[in-house]
């Protein structure tokens, strides 16, 4: 198993209306692998970072948590997932799919309702 220092994690945040949201940025190949695994509770979000934009998926496997699942180009949204559970033996482990180079996981149920498609998200 890849452990991973959270002390050396990158923080940045995104800020829709007037909420700030913390962020942990997955900028590796070891922390986007390890991502919510095992994790109880999501202080804010995490955002994956990829070097290139292509189709992507990502799975709630040993995921503990229900997430939203956000998949952008640079900073406009491409596909949203609400509110997915984690894999069990009721839920298969179904791969969620979209075209990215930001994958976004908040909380499940997090993302205001009134964010959609195309709409372009703020990071700082």
């Amino acid at each position: 198993m890849i452990n991973i220092n959270p002390k050396v994690f990158i923080y940045m945040n995104l800020s829709i209306d007037e909420y700030k949201i913390p962020l942990e940025v997955m900028d590796t190949p070891d922390k986007r692998e390890i991502g919510m695994m095992g994790r109880t509770e999501l202080n804010g979000g995490m955002v994956f970072v990829f070097p290139d934009t292509q189709e992507r998926g990502f799975w709630m496997k040993n995921c503990l948590i229900p997430l939203d699942i956000i998949f952008l180009i640079d900073n406009e949204i491409t596909k949203i997932y609400r509110n997915v559970p984690p894999c069990s033996d009721e839920y298969v482990c179904d791969s969620h799919i979209g075209i990215g180079n930001l994958v976004l996981e908040l909380n499940g149920g997090e993302l205001p309702q009134q964010i959609k498609i195309g709409d372009k998200l703020k990071f700082t």
